[in-house]
């Protein structure tokens, strides 16, 4: 099933935060359906304050970040827009720190989640598991125009396929053209696909940056760019993120077996 939104339809649910750890907006573009199955997708857009510090934190599904604006750093490591990160459960990431413009990026995740846990406050509830991150950026930074005039499509790996870990692509294809999305582990947790810069043909209609799709594991999908070209960044997940951890997690705390998707994220 392909779900998808722009940033455009969902601005009008844009609403300001301000609490002690974040300042800044937040517009929900795929809400997570509480009554459904695993996986229930979740795609949010960011937008930090300038000179924002977001403490170190952590949460307790996949998840991945793609910055789209401003910049700053995540840790010691600079970011800016295409830029990805990727965490597993229970792995700390940050502080997130915003620059002068400030720092906008996409939370996207194949199971929602609606907390942050902070560190060191609240390490207690921080399980001693194996834990992975991963960061990716592209090689250059194409203009408008570049991309409309392409000669052929491109694609980057932004973080290389492994067997059971995430990954992630950079495609850019020029005005018109098409484009099967790149090869990964088939058996995977489900894909997004951000539409970073011009259009994308889908549904029957174009869906124009900033723009989200999800994917689960059984979806193919043909890209094709509108008359602007398209830049967009698919984002994997590996196989055991179609399942719930927390919900894996409380169930084995409960005196019942760990499902298969616990057990492969706990190795």
């Amino acid at each position: 099933m392909i779900l998808h939104q722009t940033l455009e339809r969902a601005r009008p649910g844009t609403r300001e935060v301000r609490k002690p750890q974040f300042v800044g907006h937040v517009t929900d573009l795929i809400v997570p359906d509480a009554g459904s199955p695993a996986p229930r997708p979740q795609a949010f857009l960011v937008e930090q304050s300038a000179h924002w510090t977001l403490p170190t934190h952590f949460h307790v599904e996949h998840q991945f970040q793609l910055f789209v604006a401003g910049g700053g750093t995540i840790g010691k490591r600079p970011v800016e827009p295409l830029d990805v990160h990727y965490a597993s459960p229970h792995s700390g990431y940050g502080p997130l720190i915003s620059a002068g413009e400030g720092i906008s990026y996409l939370t996207l995740r194949a199971v929602g989640d609606t907390g942050a846990w902070y560190l060191p406050e609240e390490r207690e509830k921080n399980l001693r598991i194996p834990k992975v991150q991963a960061h990716g950026a592209p090689q250059d930074r194409a203009s408008s125009q570049a991309l409309a005039a392409l000669a052929s499509p491109t694609t980057q790996a932004l973080i290389a396929p492994t067997e059971d870990g995430p990954a992630a692509w950079l495609l850019r294809l020029g005005a018109g053209q098409r484009l099967a999305q790149p090869d990964g582990q088939a058996d995977s947790g489900g894909r997004f696909l951000v539409v970073t810069r011009g259009g994308l043909h889908l549904d029957g209609g174009q869906v124009d940056a900033l723009a989200v799709a999800w994917l689960d594991a059984s979806e193919t999908l043909v890209l094709h760019a509108g008359a602007q070209g398209l830049e967009a960044v698919v984002l994997q997940f590996p196989r055991q993120a179609a399942q719930s951890f927390a919900e894996g997690s409380r169930s084995e705390a409960a005196g019942q077996p760990p499902s298969e998707a616990t057990l492969q994220s706990s190795k």
